[in-house]
């Protein structure tokens, strides 16, 4: 199966309003749940129905290392993801803490850290060592940008036969911010400056380097004040790996049916690459959390996603997808044990 010949349904409108009937009648006030209720009804439109399980479900975390770091772009070390892979793998980076804590399984992807990890722990398919540097030449080949795309929806699509409901997207890769700020801006045709963040929490004198680098990949690209269409195009000139799998991957939930819950800033980006690739793949998109990094505002409002939770994390990894898992164990436990007001047992009362 590829990921740009597969089709799409669009939400099952019938199992929404079922959900919400039957969430109204509930013994509860009407629409007292708030914002889980609308969770639950976009569950059903993704499902299908009203009778679904939201576990087991699985992180998956693309890695790779990004040429343009060359630049002096990021406030840490490129051996930074080499060293977190393996450590993610074996339980103790926040993405992998927060997982654990709410019963979520956990796989890392190397396409292109810049080392071999000899990790048994970490699934390889090195596409290369690291992507180019952006700045002064494309940040990988066409081709390398359709295997990116492809590996991540075919560990999509694999996460799903084995038997996870839900999926969660999440990456490493030192520089990535930059490339995630340059997707954004060529896919909305905005400036470095509109949607560009510290990232690895750069000083401001950083900060404004980074943003100059962006605007300079995006004029040797040919993207200045352009809105590039062609997510290929995009991925290939000022992209990244992880950022291309992890679009491959959102491809996979909607080919099957299943949701995909989203991070932060940078699976904001790949869902625009996803989104130019099949315009309705927002439909299975769980916005998450509101990410703390400068530019998300931009690319929700583009995608008309509005996330559910704000406290302003912006660790990355995957781990804001994960604040959302108690929510569908809520709306879960709500469907399987509420009673109707009809159900209610009155024989107690005198």
């Amino acid at each position: 199966m590829k990921y740009n010949e597969t089709k799409y349904r669009p939400l099952v409108q019938g199992a929404m309003k079922q959900m919400q009937v039957k969430l109204d009648n509930l013994a509860k006030p009407v629409k007292g749940l708030g914002r889980l209720e609308e969770l639950a009804d976009h569950l059903a439109g993704i499902y299908g129905t009203v009778d679904f399980n939201v576990k087991p479900r699985k992180c998956l975390v693309f890695a790779a290392d990004n040429g343009v770091v060359k630049e002096g772009v990021s406030a840490s070390p490129q051996k930074i993801t080499a060293i977190q892979a393996v450590n993610m793998m074996k339980g103790h980076t926040a993405v992998a803490a927060l997982a654990k804590a709410f019963d979520c399984d956990i796989q890392v992807y190397d396409l292109g850290i810049n080392a071999d990890l000899r990790s048994p722990l970490v699934e390889e398919h090195k596409i290369s060592y690291s992507t180019k540097d952006m700045l002064v030449e494309p940040a990988m080949t066409r081709q390398e940008a359709m295997e990116a795309l492809q590996y991540g929806f075919e560990m999509g699509i694999k996460a799903f036969e084995e038997g996870n409901q839900v999926i969660a997207v999440g990456e490493l890769g030192m520089g990535n911010t930059t490339a995630a700020s340059a997707i954004v801006a060529a896919a909305l045709g905005r400036t470095g400056e509109e949607v560009t963040g510290r990232g690895s929490n750069i000083s401001d004198e950083r900060l404004k380097h980074k943003i100059d680098v962006i605007n300079r990949s995006l004029a040797r690209a040919g993207f200045t004040n352009r809105k590039i269409n062609d997510a290929l195009e995009i991925l290939s000139e000022v992209g990244a790996y992880e950022l291309g799998a992890m679009a491959g991957a959102i491809l996979a939930a909607g080919a099957v049916h299943k949701p995909v819950l989203l991070d932060g800033f940078l699976s904001y980006s790949a869902a625009l690459l996803a989104n130019l690739i099949v315009p309705s793949i927002t439909d299975y998109m769980i916005p998450t959390h509101k990410s703390k990094e400068h530019g998300s505002q931009i690319v929700l409002e583009a995608l008309k996603l509005n996330p559910y939770i704000d406290i302003d994390m912006c660790v990355g990894e995957g781990s804001g997808a994960m604040m959302i898992l108690p929510w569908l164990d809520g709306i879960k436990s709500v469907l399987d044990n509420m009673n109707t007001l009809q159900e209610m047992d009155f024989n107690f009362i005198p």
